[in-house]
């Protein structure tokens, strides 16, 4: 069964890249990365602000759960040739069944 979530990220998801780790043969998948607005957002997503560096924008990812970005905190994840690593990331779990995966992503300066 295909839940809605799944069903939004495969018709509207960007398309990304996700290599788990050195080793790992980098896949295609699809996946919502956006701003995560300090502002707006800091009620839902406080805990993932970082708030030290005010400069550094970071960028909400909303993605299937069999990418298991949670499980592999040293994946790069690139989208139009721009690199994003894992600042946290969670699985989103209703009724024992992972729905998708969300994270809080920063640009890779490499």
């Amino acid at each position: 069964m295909k839940t809605r979530a799944r069903i939004l990220i495969s018709n509207y998801g960007q398309s990304i890249t996700v290599k788990r780790s050195e080793n790992d043969k980098p896949f295609n998948a699809k996946a919502f990365i956006q701003p995560l607005r300090k502002d707006d957002q800091s009620d839902l997503y406080g805990d993932y602000v970082d708030n030290k560096n005010q400069n550094v924008e970071q960028y909400l990812y909303i993605g299937y759960p069999e990418t298991k970005l949670s499980s592999a905190p040293n994946a790069i994840i690139t989208v139009d040739n721009q690199n994003y690593f894992i600042k946290k990331a969670e699985e989103v779990v209703f009724s024992d069944k992972v729905l998708y995966e969300r994270a809080v992503l920063e640009k890779s300066q490499s």
